[in-house]
């Protein structure tokens, strides 16, 4: 019995001295992770083509700025990335006489980020979509992970000032007929980047 006594009063005191380190290595992680949370700002952006022919391209500009998630924020970012990338059709009118609007299909539509870095302009390719079948894209969103070396570059972009880039829309030649002219065509794309902030 004494022996039992014995070794539970060690084991007590070991346990006295031992808990308030482990513990105190669990609560500074507890407070590391509540310091630092995530938010995914989507960013909406309608592509507006008028007149054209394809191949063709048309740009579009951001300034983070302009979304007030980024504005309430933007003291408290300690990293972002590009996350995901989507992209649809909304509308197609085809010229005179070719096939109708939903028969239609292009080769390829590319996304190309650019942002100017020090007075140097940088290229990167935020998504590639294959033969594109107007009638598998219209209203459907399409979503596709952005590349890693892309993602990254939400990191320098939020950086500038102002943060802002240029997306460019480049599409492909019509493969399924017709004069690939194109009095009207309407896209969507949005682009979600993800904040980590720091409290």
């Amino acid at each position: 019995m004494k022996n039992i006594l014995k070794t539970g009063i060690v084991a007590l005191i070991f346990a006295g001295f031992l808990l308030p380190v482990l513990l105190s290595g669990c609560y500074n992680e507890t407070i590391d992770a509540v310091s630092k949370y995530n938010i995914q700002l989507p960013l909406y952006f309608v592509a507006k083509w008028r007149e054209k022919h394809a191949p063709d391209t048309s740009t579009d500009y951001t300034d983070l700025n302009k979304y007030k998630e980024y504005r309430d924020n933007k003291e408290k970012i300690k990293s972002s990335s590009f996350y995901q990338f989507a992209y649809w059709i909304d509308s197609v009118r085809v010229g005179p006489g070719d096939p109708p609007p939903d028969s239609v299909q292009f080769e390829y539509v590319r996304y190309h980020l650019y942002y100017y870095d020090g007075g140097t302009i940088k290229k990167y390719l935020l998504g590639e979509f294959k033969n594109v079948r107007v009638k598998d894209y219209y209203r459907i969103p399409h979503v596709i992970p952005v590349p890693d070396e892309v993602a990254k570059v939400a990191e320098a972009i939020t950086k500038k000032n102002p943060p802002d880039f240029y997306t460019i829309a480049e599409y492909g030649k019509i493969i399924s007929g017709g004069s690939g002219y194109f009095p009207h065509i309407d896209s969507r794309f949005d682009v979600v980047v993800r904040f980590q902030l720091e409290l």
